[in-house]
């Protein structure tokens, strides 16, 4: 079901669904296909159906449904067929339901034996994935949470499924390809500004506004792959959902990690994905902390910290190499997601590192770490100029033309360059917008 919904089941007659966007009131009419528009039934399942003018739209939607079935019912432990039946309705132009229902809208119609789902939305819906997989996975929840419910009556509850449940499972069925959910996670957790698991769990509606709604369906994803890893976590997850089937259901804080573990998880989290890509800073900000070397030494507690910029300077030994072995292969994992800009610097710091463990040619590795010193200096330069730029521009506001617009800002720029090499006069401009940047 849409979590942005509210939902209370009738016996026999529609449910009234209050979204956030207004009422919308389905019917059976008005959910039942006309003879001008077919309706097809699931190959596997014939308790999915679509009604729609749009053969491929139809054809993704029953994929959708076996899809979500074979993924979803070994992990939640379900038989072969739907217990509660959903119909899905995409309304193209010609459909005349389209003139009384423009948007998403879901229902559910009961009778004493069992629910249905009836869903519509328009084919132009850009959210229609998500809305379509909505309601499987809700179907298939509802067999686990109503497993020891026979009959159905106005006094169901159909609020039973938590919305981090249902849109983890969802968010799980489905590949992150733009990566939204690991640059959402790996940015609160930096800024310190990731919910706390009380938070997650404690949601209740989905927010209709799009950021918001990414920025939650990232973290219930994480707290749910977080439930649903194999072995004993697994096997405690399927537990809790089993005991909905007997009088007294479990409640789900016996199988949450700690908030500690909750929060070491988020850290963590973007090491799922070996195809994610920094931006500029946290490329450096990886750097940074991979050139940090330990020179491993014979004595306990003689040890000595450089860096790749440094390490030349310390004899070549076994077990030094095996540390910057590992570097190397730090630095290889690190080009793979790396900013393009610091593509050629990582190689460099890595063809130098391999030139010291091979001990052939010291030099040139010495020599090839020094080019990469200066190409990061130079690069860190030029970018933080751009910053400038950037900060300055947005603040002037100045649209009426690129070309002046940059030609004030170089010559500006010029100017502070000056300025900043005598200690006296620091670069107040660039100070002051730092402050801001941090501030907000």
């Amino acid at each position: 079901m849409n979590p942005r919904c509210a939902y209370r089941a009738i016996q026999a007659i529609p449910v009234m669904i209050l979204c956030a966007f207004g009422v919308a009131r389905l019917t059976a009419d008005d959910t039942s296909g006309s003879s001008a528009i077919p309706t097809s039934f699931c190959q596997n399942y014939s308790e999915v159906s679509c009604t729609t003018s749009d053969a491929l739209a139809c054809a993704d939607t029953l994929q959708l449904a076996s899809d979500a079935r074979e993924q979803l019912g070994p992990l939640l432990n379900l038989g072969p067929a739907w217990r509660f039946p959903v119909h899905i309705r995409i309304m193209t132009p010609d459909d005349p339901l389209l003139t009384k229902i423009n948007r998403e809208a879901s229902a559910v119609f009961t009778d004493e034996k069992g629910m249905r789902i009836e869903a519509v939305l328009p084919s132009t819906d850009p959210d229609a994935r998500a809305f379509i997989q909505r309601q499987f996975v809700t179907a298939m929840l509802w067999e686990k949470f109503f497993a020891g419910t026979k009959t159905f009556d106005v006094h169901t509850r159909l609020d039973l499924v938590p919305l981090w449940l249902v849109e983890g499972l969802r968010e799980w069925l489905d590949d992150d390809r733009s990566h939204d959910r690991e640059r959402i996670v790996r940015r609160a957790s930096l800024t310190q500004r990731a919910p706390k698991l009380a938070e997650v769990t404690g949601w209740q509606e989905l927010s209709s506004n799009r950021l918001q709604g990414l920025w939650q369906r990232a973290f219930c994803f994480y707290l749910v792959d977080n439930l649903i890893q194999p072995g004993e976590k697994r096997l405690g997850f399927q537990q809790w959902l089993a005991t909905y089937a007997g009088p007294n259901p479990g409640s789900a804080q016996s199988i949450f990690p700690t908030e500690t573990d909750w929060q070491r998880d988020l850290v963590d989290s973007t090491e799922r994905s070996e195809d994610l890509v920094y931006s500029w800073d946290e490329t450096l900000n990886a750097l940074v902390a991979a050139e940090v070397i330990t020179i491993p030494s014979n004595k306990p507690g003689d040890q000595h910290l450089c860096t790749f910029d440094t390490v030349s300077a310390f004899p070549s030994q076994p077990k030094l190499n095996m540390v910057l072995q590992q570097k190397v292969l730090d630095l290889t994992g690190l080009e793979l997601r790396a900013h393009v800009s610091w593509h050629p610097i990582l190689e460099l710091y890595r063809a130098g590192l391999s030139d010291l463990i091979n001990g052939k040619n010291p030099d040139e590795g010495t020599k090839l770490i020094e080019q990469a010193h200066e190409q990061r200096v130079a690069e860190i330069t030029n970018h933080q100029k751009l910053v400038d730029y950037v900060n300055w521009f947005e603040v002037t506001k100045d649209y009426t033309g690129n070309s002046s617009s940059f030609s004030s800002y170089f010559t500006t720029a010029q100017q502070l360059e000056h300025l900043e090499v005598d200690p006296a006069h620091p670069n107040p401009i660039r100070d002051n917008l730092l402050q801001v940047e941090d501030k907000f």
